[in-house]
C-alpha cells in the first residue's frame, strides 16, 4: 500500500503539540489499523482491533489516550499486556511523548511485581495480567477512563477472564478496548460478549505481509546446531531471530552453538526482566546478529531492522509460526522465514502442509556437503508415514517371494544357504535403490557410485 493510499495523521482531530511530535518523529501516514481505530476511540468507543504484527497498533490506542490525557495525578489507563518485554516496549512508546509534553518521568507506571510500588502517582498504569488486583488496591481507579488490553488472546485465554469482568465494574462508562492479531471467529463473539463491543476494526485481510518470504529448508542428518551455523555462514544475514519451541530444546541448541563458538543472544520468558530488557538492548543495538529465543519474543515486540527469522522448530498451535514471521517485514519491509526440517520428522513435515493449505508458499532448500543449495521449482513433501510403510511391506513381500521360489518339498543339500543368498540379494537391491534415490535427491552423481563399486570390487 503507498503512501499516497493511505491518510496522514495531520487528518486527525488530535491536539498540535502531539501532531508535532509525530511529525518531528517522522509519523506522517496511517497505517490501517490506525487510519480505523483512532478516530472510533477519539469518539470514546470501544473497539475490538486485529490486526497483523508490525503494523502499528501500539499507536492506535496510545494516540486516543495521550490525547485525553491530564497530568493530574490520578490513573486515567490501564493497558494490559502478555510479557514484561512488550510493557517496556509499550512504556517507550508512551515516554517518548509524555517526555515532550511536560508529565513527570513516572507518569507512565510499568508495574512487575508488588516491590514496584511507591509513592508515585502514575496517569498510565501498564501491567501484566497477574498484578491486576495488586493494582486496583494499590492505585485509586476513580478517574479510570480506558481500559487497553493488548495481544489479547495471550491475556482473556489465559485464566484471566473474571478479573477482566471484575474490572468492568467499577465503572459503567468505561471504556475498554481489544487488541490483538489474531482471533477465530468463535473468540471474536465471546470478546465483543465479555467486553460490550460493537465496533470491530478488522484489517487482517487489507494488511497481509506480503513482503515475508517463505522458504524451507532440510537440514537432513545435521544436528540443528551444525545446520544454523552452516545456514547463517551461507547466507551471512545481518539480523536473525532463530526461534525455538520448548525451553528444554531452546536451552540444548544454546549449549550446542556454544561448543561451535557460534555467538549469539539466548532469550525467553522465565528470565529476570532485568536480563530480558538487556539482551533485547544488545540486540537491537546490533551487538550482536543472533537471537536464540522462545516464542516469548514473537508477539507484539518492535525489534527493528531484522532480515531473516528461522523456525529450527514449528510450534504445536502453527498460527504462532505467523506471528515469528512477523518479527521479519515490519511496516513492509522485505524479510524471510525459514523452517528447518528433516525428512524423518513426520510431524514438522504435518505442520508445514498445514501451513500450505492456509496459503502459505515455500520455497525449499537443503543443506548438504556443508552449503546450502536452493531446489528447483516448487516442492512438495512425500508421504513419508505411508511411503516408508508401503516400502516395508514390500519388501517383506518380496523376500516372502524369494523364500517360496526356493522352497522344495524335499530338503536337498544347500538348501539353506539358497534360500539365505536369495533373500540377501533382495535386501542388497532394495538397499541400492535406497542409495540411489538418496543421490539424486541430494544433487550428486548416480555414476560416480558406480565408478566407487567398481572401484572397491578391483581391490577385492
Amino acid at each position: 500500500m503507498s503512501e499516497q493510499q493511505l491518510l496522514p495523521f495531520g487528518s486527525l482531530n488530535l491536539k498540535p503539540e502531539i501532531l508535532d511530535i509525530l511529525k518531528e518523529d517522522g509519523f506522517e501516514y496511517m497505517s490501517p489499523v490506525q487510519e480505523k481505530s483512532i478516530p472510533l476511540l477519539l469518539k470514546k468507543k470501544n473497539i475490538l482491533a486485529l490486526a497483523p504484527t508490525g503494523t502499528g497498533k501500539t499507536l492506535s490506542y496510545a494516540l486516543p489516550i495521550l490525547n485525553d490525557l491530564e497530568n493530574d495525578g490520578h490513573v486515567q489507563a490501564v493497558i494490559i499486556s502478555p510479557t514484561v518485554a512488550l510493557l517496556d516496549q509499550i512504556k517507550s512508546v508512551f515516554s517518548e511523548f509524555t517526555d515532550k509534553l511536560g508529565f513527570p518521568k513516572d507518569a507512565i507506571k510499568a508495574v512487575y511485581s508488588n516491590s514496584d510500588f511507591n509513592r508515585a502517582k502514575p496517569v498510565v498504569l501498564l501491567i501484566t495480567p497477574n498484578m491486576y488486583k495488586p493494582c486496583l488496591s494499590h492505585y485509586p481507579i476513580n478517574e479510570l477512563k480506558r481500559v487497553i488490553i493488548d495481544e489479547g488472546d495471550m491475556v482473556v485465554f489465559d485464566g484471566f477472564k473474571d478479573a477482566l469482568v471484575s474490572l468492568k465494574k467499577p465503572r459503567d462508562n468505561m471504556m475498554i478496548s481489544f487488541f490483538s492479531a489474531s482471533l477465530n471467529v468463535q473468540d471474536i463473539k465471546r470478546v465483543k460478549s465479555l467486553f460490550n463491543i460493537s465496533n470491530v476494526v478488522d484489517v487482517r485481510d487489507v494488511i497481509t505481509n506480503n513482503s515475508v518470504a517463505h522458504h524451507l529448508v532440510n537440514i537432513r542428518n545435521q544436528s540443528k546446531g551444525n545446520a544454523l551455523s552452516i545456514f547463517l555462514k551461507e547466507k551471512n544475514s545481518f539480523k536473525t531471530i532463530a526461534f525455538v519451541s520448548s525451553k528444554e530444546e531452546l536451552l540444548k541448541l544454546d549449549e550446542e552453538l556454544k561448543a561451535l563458538g557460534l555467538h549469539h543472544l539466548l532469550l525467553h520468558g522465565g528470565m529476570d526482566k532485568r536480563d530480558i530488557k538487556k539482551i533485547l538492548d544488545s540486540f537491537r543495538k546490533d551487538e550482536e546478529p543472533l537471537l536464540l529465543a522462545s516464542d516469548y519474543v514473537s508477539r507484539g515486540l518492535d525489534i527493528p531492522d531484522v532480515e531473516t527469522i528461522i523456525s529450527i522448530d514449528l510450534p504445536s498451535d502453527t498460527q504462532y509460526y505467523f506471528h515469528r514471521a512477523g518479527r521479519a517485514g515490519r511496516f513492509s519491509a522485505p524479510g524471510d522465514s525459514y523452517v528447518f526440517y528433516s525428512d524423518d520428522d513426520e510431524e514438522s513435515i504435518k505442520q508445514v502442509k498445514d501451513l500450505q493449505r492456509r496459503g502459505t508458499s515455500f520455497d525449499s532448500y537443503t543443506i548438504s556437503q556443508n552449503t546450502l543449495k536452493k531446489s528447483k521449482g516448487s516442492y512438495t513433501f512425500r508421504n513419508l508415514g505411508k511411503k516408508d510403510r508401503a516400502e516395508s511391506e514390500k519388501l517383506q513381500k518380496q523376500i516372502r517371494h524369494a523364500v517360496n521360489e526356493n522352497k522344495s518339498r524335499k530338503v536337498k543339500p544347500g538348501y539353506k544357504k539358497k534360500v539365505s543368498r536369495a533373500v540377501d540379494l533382495v535386501k542388497l537391491k532394495h538397499r541400492k535403490k535406497i542409495v540411489m534415490t538418496n543421490i539424486a535427491r541430494s544433487g550428486g552423481n548416480v555414476q560416480d557410485y558406480h565408478e566407487e563399486k567398481r572401484r572397491s570390487t578391483k581391490k577385492k
